[in-house]
């Protein structure tokens, strides 16, 4: 909730993606599509977002800006990763 109050501060949507890096930690990923931290392994896992580089197991993750603003933006990807990680939580 606390990126969308982000967002809402900002003029545009434009204005905020000039003030964000060309790539963001999986913290920050989780909280601009507005999942828990721990949700962003799972969704490596099930191939629904891809870290750049080719990172180890236990290195920190990076993704792409402006492909996690594209997720964010896209109602049935949310739809899809939601399921996912839903599903993963009554395991």
């Amino acid at each position: 909730m606390a990126a969308f109050q982000e967002i809402d501060k900002l003029k545009s949507f434009d204005e905020w993606m000039g003030k964000i890096p060309g790539r963001v930690h999986a913290e920050d990923a989780a909280r601009i599509l507005g999942f828990s931290d721990h949700d962003i392994p799972v969704l490596v896992r099930h191939k629904m977002l891809t870290p750049l580089g080719d990172p180890s197991v236990k290195s920190t993750k990076y993704f792409a800006a402006v492909e996690i603003f594209k997720c964010a933006k896209d109602p049935k990807w949310l739809s899809k990763a939601t399921k996912v990680v839903s599903s993963e939580r009554r395991r």
